[in-house]
């Protein structure tokens, strides 16, 4: 099963995301499905522009945990910018 997790909705309603608190609120949302084997797709709709911190909360915390192979076999991306996708 593969949970949706919006980005928007879930830092704000605001169309740039910087902050590593954002990213901690995405971690804990990931590593929930995580945990249950799942698969994630985050949708970044209505996302412009995000930072290395951001993405580095939830990324890369889970890619030294689990290595890049996992992480792109778990996660999927959808509705993201070129800005956003050259983070993945």
């Amino acid at each position: 099963m593969s949970v949706v997790i919006n980005i928007k909705n879930e830092t704000g309603d605001f169309d740039f995301v910087g902050s590593r608190g954002a990213g901690e609120i995405i971690r804990k949302k990931m590593k929930k499905v995580l945990d249950k084997n799942d698969t994630v797709t985050l949708d970044f709709n209505g996302i412009e522009q995000v930072t290395q911190s951001f993405i580095d909360e939830f990324f890369g915390i889970f890619i030294r945990a689990f290595g890049i192979e996992y992480i792109r076999g778990k996660v999927r991306l959808v509705n993201e910018t070129q800005g956003i996708k050259r983070y993945y």
